[in-house]
């Protein structure tokens, strides 16, 4: 299950792909507008297959939005004695994910460690760990003085992220969908830059182990979904020594 969006389009297909080769049957449903309730109560897909087990693009906070809008017309409909009517309301993300009997290949608490809003908590509980910045849910004097990044504690792809240096101000900002969520404010630490670009390197676990590695650049100090993911090669250690690459990063300045 999957959003209309190009980057959703790729990876969904990625997945698809490694599913089927896997032995798999599975299909890919974008949106949810040819989704449909079943007699048996369940959701169906525009085949009338019933959806029992979902990999999905779609965000757990989308699904918890959708439940925060119909607690605040709880109070009206109660008072109306109007129940969801089926036959008129088709079924919404929310509606699969949360389903009993559907299985989602994303565990539920991921809603936590995604969300950044945990970030001043983790700096509290270990304050002097040199693996994390300073952050706060307000805008101390300190972090002024530092320069600090702004962060809605719930985004993605780089939206709505603000950064500003001590001295000059505001340096950099992005748009999005997120700008009526809360804030983080986090000291500012800059990506290292290679040719002009700034590099993110991202890293994916499995079972604890690393599984996977991408590199992200873009001449913005702030990577989108928009920055460009480049190319890598994985050489085994004996190719790698005996190539005797040497790659000098540059440092970044903290200024």
């Amino acid at each position: 299950m999957q959003d209309h969006d190009l980057e959703e389009d790729y990876h969904a297909r990625y997945m698809h792909n490694a599913l089927e080769q896997a032995g798999v049957a599975c299909k890919i449903l974008k949106g949810v507008g040819d989704l449909r309730w079943g007699d048996d109560g369940l959701v169906h897909d525009a085949e009338g297959l019933p959806i029992a087990w979902v990999w999905k693009t779609w965000a757990w906070e989308t699904a918890l939005d959708q439940i925060r809008h119909d607690l605040d017309e709880d109070e009206e409909n109660l008072r109306l004695h109007k129940t969801i009517d089926r036959k008129t309301q088709p079924p919404r993300i929310v509606d699969v994910l949360l389903r009993e009997g559907v299985m989602v290949f994303e565990p539920l608490w991921t809603l936590v460690t995604s969300n950044k809003a945990i970030m001043p908590v983790v700096k509290q509980m270990f304050p002097s760990s040199r693996f994390l910045l300073n952050t706060s849910f307000e805008l101390t004097d300190d972090l002024k003085r530092r320069g600090y990044a702004a962060k809605p504690i719930v985004g993605r792809c780089g939206a709505n992220v603000a950064l500003y240096h001590r001295r000059d101000g505001l340096v950099a900002e992005t748009a999005g969908q997120f700008d009526d969520r809360d804030t983080i404010y986090q000291e500012l630490c800059r990506l290292p830059t290679v040719d002009g670009r700034s590099a993110q390197l991202q890293t994916f676990a499995v079972a604890g182990n690393f599984a996977g590695a991408g590199i992200r650049v873009d001449l913005s100090p702030i990577i989108t979904t928009d920055s460009d993911l480049l190319p890598l090669r994985v050489l085994p250690d004996d190719e790698f020594l005996a190539a005797k690459v040497i790659v000098e990063p540059k440092k970044a300045s903290l200024a």
